[in-house]
């Protein structure tokens, strides 16, 4: 696929915040690596690791909603520059606090809600900023490469993360984490993330009049200011709403317990399973920018995702079935690649269907709404179904659900 030229500085901003997603997700997604070391570290029962390991997953994504909702609005008027240097210097705080305070469970829980506030405001900014940079023609591009930092964060996670916590303890795995996050971000942030174009920050005046341009020719098709209270009676804002709670069940669910699956279900030594777990999600690189390239030229975002979410349904009930380890890879790298086709346009079709001065808080709400749900319901659902072989087609059927209701969501938004 052909990706746009990145000497343009908004192209330049996408690859920034892929960066903090990247960052953030690594934060958050160590505690599905270091369960398994906690588990035989403090001798929990196979119950335990399990209700343990919900708690402390499931937590993270209560904050994490929470400060969607209502932090987003505060984040909003400091501005979405000021705010991406706020919280990346938080949630490497925090992060780093997880380490220091292990010892003791409750504060562990307490760190992983501080984790999930400090985080909470980071897509809303983000959403404000593609919203504000880019023309809704090239949204699902731009938003894609802000979430391969997610995918790369799944991707990279196992094989960083399971040979630093093998050789110098998930503790010290954490703070490392923490502070790489830091150094990292903090100076992309200061250098290429600016509220606004302008040819002050180095944009060009094509480019500028460009930008200027789409928003423009977009704000046309808001003659009306929408508020708040408007948005949470738009049946299109709810329908995209239960739409992203039904994904994160399934994407969320699943691959919070994919070390665990490996380690408890399939007897893979925690040392072993770092290619096993990323594996899958190399594809998902590949799935996202193919999608968004489709999605953007033919305009048929949701009609991919839809594609997408049937075929992964399938995928993910052949793989918890197969007996063959290659063919569980297979499944869950296919299911992965086809997944990838909603998290191509999500993003894209609530900036979509919202004007600019609601961009951060109708994500906020969006983001924390289905986080809180879909996030803290998905290790629930997903875990006795990994631990115990359970019904595998539950999971499958959601999705089917999902696909059917990405359907509905072309019909009445054609984006």
């Amino acid at each position: 696929m052909a990706w746009p030229v990145l000497q343009e500085r908004r192209w330049q901003l996408a690859l920034v915040l892929c960066v903090t997603f990247f960052v953030g997700y690594l934060d958050r997604l160590n505690i599905s690596f270091a369960v398994p070391l906690m588990a035989v570290e403090f001798g929990w029962s196979a119950e335990q690791t399990r209700d343990y390991g919900s708690l402390l997953m499931g937590l993270f994504y209560a904050g994490y909603g929470l400060a969607n909702i209502f932090l987003t609005p505060l984040a909003a008027r400091f501005g979405p520059r000021r705010s991406l240097l706020v919280i990346v210097t938080l949630w490497s705080l925090f992060t780093a606090m997880g380490a220091w305070v292990s010892q003791w469970l409750m504060l562990l829980m307490a760190t992983r809600v501080l984790l999930g506030l400090s985080e909470g405001v980071h897509v809303p900014m983000v959403s404000q900023l593609i919203k504000t940079w880019f023309p809704r023609e090239e949204r699902a591009r731009a938003n894609s490469i802000f979430v391969s930092g997610l995918f790369l964060a799944v991707i990279l996670s196992p094989l960083l993360l399971v040979p630093l916590m093998s050789w110098i303890g998930w503790r010290t795995g954490f703070i490392l984490i923490a502070l790489f996050g830091a150094l990292v971000s903090l100076p992309l942030v200061l250098r290429f993330v600016h509220d606004r174009p302008s040819q002050g920050d180095g944009v060009g005046e094509a480019e500028l009049d460009l930008i200027t341009n789409g928003q423009a020719e977009e704000a046309a098709e808001y003659p009306d200011a929408l508020t708040i209270r408007q948005l949470l009676r738009l049946p299109r804002f709810l329908l995209l709403g239960l739409i992203g709670i039904v994904n994160n069940v399934v994407a969320l669910g699943m691959s919070s317990w994919l070390p665990t699956y490996f380690t408890n279900s399939r007897g893979i030594p925690f040392e072993e399973i770092a290619w096993l777990v990323a594996i899958p999600y190399t594809f998902s690189l590949l799935g996202i920018g193919v999608w968004a390239t489709l999605g953007d030229r033919y305009n048929i975002r949701a009609l991919l995702g839809a594609v997408g979410f049937s075929g992964a349904g399938v995928m993910i009930y052949l793989g918890l079935q197969a007996e063959a380890l290659w063919l569980v890879l297979g499944c869950f790298s296919l299911g992965v690649f086809l997944i990838s086709a909603f998290n191509a346009c999500e993003f894209a079709m609530i900036q979509r269907i919202v004007p600019l001065q609601l961009a951060a808080p109708a994500m906020g709400i969006y983001n924390g709404c289905t986080t809180i749900i879909g996030g803290g319901l998905g290790p629930f659902i997903v875990s006795p179904i990994i631990g115990s072989g359970g019904p595998v087609w539950i999971i499958s059927a959601i999705a089917l659900v999902n696909a059917a209701l990405l359907v509905l969501a072309w019909r009445v938004i054609r984006y």
